[in-house]
């Protein structure tokens, strides 16, 4: 009976390698997506990992997890030349988790993206993109990391509530004269076995889906919080809390501060969207609504 507890404990424990990794044998630094691995634990005790060692060219591996704990970290890296089954340890020291590997390359957890996220440089249906469904800025929310490999097939790793523990694994195919058509298999995500997309190259850079969810190389929104009037709420909450936590003296600056802040970027954002349907010929949003004398909201079009 210890026995079959011990065992059920051990199948039930969640992967410690699902996450964002950073490789130092190739990371250069927070302004370029290379050696960053990208690791979903789908089904249980299978890791799915989508990487790139150049921030261009992506790879797809399969591994592993096993032993007490789930630390015990394998995957096969014959696809890139190296051993059919390499394990590595995860171990957590502190705030920091890490992988080791035998040779003594240690993998370290990347804790939200870096500024290499917002201009992916590939020009293709491969690499880093955006679902304005689910994306947060500043966080995992909505980011989905698709590897052609082997070509024509897909590997997908992505996230919809931030959780680096729950990312999820798709795999799909590219057909099509110019490979533009994107088909991916959403069934364990409850949704179609084979859902097409449209690839859009230079200026675009998009996958459109059929309900007309454009999925996009940039972010959909500003990426700080502070600087996109859809965050200025979660912004204002986060900066009271540390108010609050600092013993709340200030309230009555940070208050005005916050005002002043809203004001100004709600006003950037609109001329934003101004100048560049000025540049395209096409209608300026309207602020105001003259038949109530009040503040609308910003009439941007979808995906805009």
């Amino acid at each position: 009976m210890r026995l079959l507890l011990v065992l059920a404990v051990l199948t039930g424990a969640h992967a410690h390698g699902a996450g964002v990794w950073k490789d130092p044998n190739h990371y250069v630094g927070d302004h370029s997506l290379a050696g960053l691995r990208f690791v979903s634990e789908s089904p249980p005790h299978t890791l799915r990992l989508v990487g790139t060692d150049d921030g261009t060219t992506w790879f797809a591996l399969r591994g592993t997890c096993s032993g007490r704990g789930m630390t015990v970290i394998k995957f096969d890296f014959s696809r890139k030349g190296g051993p059919k089954e390499l394990a590595g340890t995860w171990a957590s020291v502190g705030a920091t988790q890490n992988i080791t590997w035998p040779d003594g390359n240690k993998w370290t957890l990347l804790k939200a993206p870096t500024p290499a996220f917002r201009s992916d440089p590939l020009d293709d249906h491969a690499g880093v993109f955006f679902d304005p469904n689910h994306h947060v800025p500043g966080t995992w929310k909505g980011l989905r990391l698709i590897a052609e490999d082997p070509p024509h097939s897909l590997k997908m790793v992505g996230s919809d509530d931030g959780v680096l523990t729950g990312m999820w694994f798709l795999e799909g195919r590219c057909t099509g004269v110019h490979m533009t058509s994107i088909h991916f298999d959403f069934s364990p995500k409850g949704g179609p076995a084979d859902l097409v997309g449209v690839w859009a190259a230079a200026p675009a850079r998009t996958i459109t889906w059929p309900d007309g969810n454009a999925w996009s190389k940039a972010p959909p929104a500003l990426d700080h919080p502070r600087d996109d009037p859809r965050g200025q709420a979660v912004y204002a909450e986060s900066l009271s809390a540390s108010a609050a936590r600092s013993g709340g003296s200030g309230s009555a600056g940070a208050g005005v501060f916050l005002a002043l802040a809203g004001l100004l970027a709600a006003f950037a954002y609109v001329r934003r969207h101004s100048l560049r349907r000025a540049f395209e010929g096409r209608p300026m949003p309207r602020l105001w609504k003259p038949e109530h004398d009040r503040i609308r909201d910003y009439d941007v079009e979808p995906g805009a």
